[in-house]
């Protein structure tokens, strides 16, 4: 039966997605509210048993998620703008985690509904949500600003920042974690075993993906492979092994397949034509998937009227809070007037890494407390983000006159 329910889960996500771009939306919205649709949760259709299954599904769109999110880096880009927007990016990203981990840090107390667990138990909670605010979700804004063939300081601004903060999302929620894991799972809570941890999990993951990189780019090369289907089997193949990998000893999986990603990139002669295969032929599918899968895993019984509350806290601090870092990075990178007043509201939506990383915590069994509000926080404001993004994106771009009107 279980088969069945996953034809279903794919022809609903698509016809959703195609509703949702044709009422002016990122094809996400569609994928969310599939999702929700089909949540065991709402209705008695798909079987619990059967999202205990979804597991390594999710796991592999998300390799596959932070795969094109480290191909989308160039070197030859980042030796000539890299610099200034990673300094841009780690403003409104630190803007967004600092001011959110103050605010629910000190709310804790009085709106969460764990806030009798202790007070490790609101700073764990608070640090992993500040790093979820921290990411954008640039598809959105992309969207506008193809279809309005925008161009100029602020356009690039948003593309440049919004391009390398998933990146120092990686890095704050790695820190997070491991904080978190040690505040609640009985280990040692100390600058050098955090730090150890996190040096140890990224370097590894760093070298995980640089050394399968550089065997998949040898590969394509010694044996000659050009055409499509073999690329796919074999891209797919270290993939999963780079995943997995990582995995098996321990390190940030995430960060390796996301260097795996820069590594074939810039170094595998056949680049464009896999790269096109990954934008055009899997994409959509495994976009489908994460979003869908993510979605159904959300927790109704968590919805009450103090999520609702939180939602629009947590939306609000991280408006803020990108804003506030944008204020500080443009004016000390020294930018247009243009790009300190509107280019913070190009970083507004959220989503694609963000559910992923949501999901790790869910099954953390030592954050069981506090799990399932997190991840209705996330998943709230991922899709109010979304609605509210491209309409926020045109508007700004406009102010920016950047943007040629439709005919």
């Amino acid at each position: 039966m279980y088969i069945l329910y996953f034809g279903i889960i794919l022809l609903v996500g698509y016809f959703l997605s195609a509703i949702a771009g044709k009422a002016g939306f990122p094809k996400i919205v569609g994928y969310l509210v599939a999702g929700l649709l089909l949540n065991p949760g709402l209705i008695d259709f798909v079987p619990n048993g059967f999202l205990g299954l979804t597991d390594p599904v999710t796991n592999f769109c998300l390799a596959f998620i932070t795969f094109e999110i480290g191909s989308s880096f160039s070197l030859s880009e980042l030796k000539s703008t890299g610099r200034k927007y990673f300094k841009l990016a780690f403003f409104e990203s630190f803007g967004a985690f600092l001011l959110i981990f103050i605010g629910f840090f000190f709310i804790g107390t009085y709106l969460l509904p764990f806030s009798g667990a202790g007070t490790p138990v609101i700073v764990a909670f608070s640090l992993l949500l500040a790093s979820l605010a921290a990411p954008t979700d640039p598809s959105a804004t992309l969207a506008v600003i193809h279809e309005y063939k925008a161009k100029g300081p602020v356009t690039k601004a948003i593309l440049g920042a919004a391009a390398f903060d998933d990146i120092i999302t990686l890095i704050l929620f790695s820190f997070s974690l491991s904080v978190s894991r040690s505040l609640l799972g009985g280990h040692e809570l100390s600058v050098w075993h955090i730090s150890y941890t996190i040096v140890y999990k990224i370097t590894g993951a760093v070298f995980t993906g640089f050394v399968l990189g550089f065997i998949f780019n040898k590969t394509i090369s010694v044996f000659k492979i050009a055409d499509r289907k073999s690329l796919i089997i074999i891209f797919l193949g270290f993939l999963s092994l780079t995943y997995g990998l990582a995995t098996y000893f321990g390190f940030d999986e995430l960060f390796s397949t996301l260097t795996l990603g820069f590594i074939i990139r810039n170094f595998n002669k056949e680049e464009n034509k896999i790269m096109n295969i990954t934008e055009h032929n899997m994409e959509d599918l495994f976009f489908l998937l994460f979003f869908v899968f993510s979605a159904m895993h959300f927790d109704f019984q968590s919805v009450q009227i103090h999520l609702l509350v939180l939602i629009g806290i947590f939306i609000l601090l991280r408006i803020l809070g990108k804003y506030s870092g944008m204020f500080m990075g443009t004016r000390l990178l020294k930018m247009t007037q243009n790009v300190k007043h509107y280019a913070f509201g190009g970083l507004i939506p959220q989503g694609g890494i963000v559910l992923g990383l949501a999901l790790i915590v869910s099954k953390e069994p030592g954050f069981k407390d506090f799990s399932n509000l997190l991840m209705g926080i996330i998943m709230g404001a991922t899709i109010i983000h979304e609605f509210i993004g491209p309409m926020v994106s045109r508007f700004i771009l406009r102010k920016a006159k950047e943007v040629k009107e439709p005919r």
